[in-house]
């Protein structure tokens, strides 16, 4: 057989089985939800994580403003009685119910800022969590047909795979060495087809003698522009 014409077939099955690496890779990065689907997910999850961390900083304010009250009302309640008689005493009890009462307000204005953007991250969260249920409902009805173009697809690659060992057992270890050698370097198409007396890859006009040679096959030959290895079907 024309070893130009071996290497143009591997060339072919070269080019599919890549496609079809391709779009197995594609594939598998949808298995379990789409691109899309796992950043509505993340997004999601750290709402819920933002809005639990909100309310329980809410809830911790508000469990400390209620206990400095109570502390309040319970000097206030020893300065009314007057059970403390000495100035200095009534003094420093005095000045500390105002210090506790000054972080109580504090306390207070934290607690209903927590609680408003308690309010917001929970209508965030409610908002993802929709939208997160329709597109996995909508991501269920296609997982069935993904898994079976997954498959397919791996039955295809394996079936190239072996079509292509045995191609290359035609082919001669100097011819196959510059075939990998270019396809390595010239995006993946090492042979090209002559077409109008051009390169079918780069699609320079070929000179005359050059044309000859490729048309009768009695060597390798390469395009001037390219560099790729010129194949004349027919």
């Amino acid at each position: 057989m024309n070893p130009i014409a071996d290497l143009y077939r591997l060339q072919e099955i070269d080019t599919a089985w890549e496609k079809i690496r391709q779009r197995i890779l594609q594939l598998q990065k949808f298995v379990g939800g789409s691109p899309k689907l796992n950043q509505v997910r993340e997004q999601t999850q750290a709402a819920e994580i933002e809005l639990n961390t909100i309310r329980k900083e809410q809830q911790d304010t508000e469990l400390e403003a209620n206990s400095l009250g109570e502390r309040v009302r319970e000097s206030e309640a020893i300065l009314m009685g007057g059970q403390v008689q000495n100035p200095k005493e009534l003094e420093a009890l005095q000045a500390n119910v105002e210090s506790m009462r000054r972080h109580k307000e504090t306390l207070d204005d934290r607690s209903v800022e927590a609680l408003v953007k308690a309010e917001s991250l929970a209508a965030k969260y409610a908002s993802l969590q929709e939208s997160l249920s329709t597109m996995e409902a909508e991501w269920t009805s296609t997982q069935a047909t993904i898994e079976e173009e997954l498959q397919r697809r791996k039955k295809e690659y394996v079936y190239l795979k072996n079509i292509r060992d045995e191609a290359v057992k035609t082919i001669s270890a100097k011819y196959l060495e510059q075939y990998e050698y270019l396809r390595g370097r010239k995006n993946g198409i090492a042979v090209a087809k002559l077409e109008d007396d051009s390169c079918g890859a780069c699609h320079m006009q070929l000179p005359v003698g050059v044309i000859g040679s490729v048309r009768r096959n009695e060597e390798m030959v390469s395009c001037t522009a390219c560099g790729r290895i010129l194949f004349a079907a027919g």
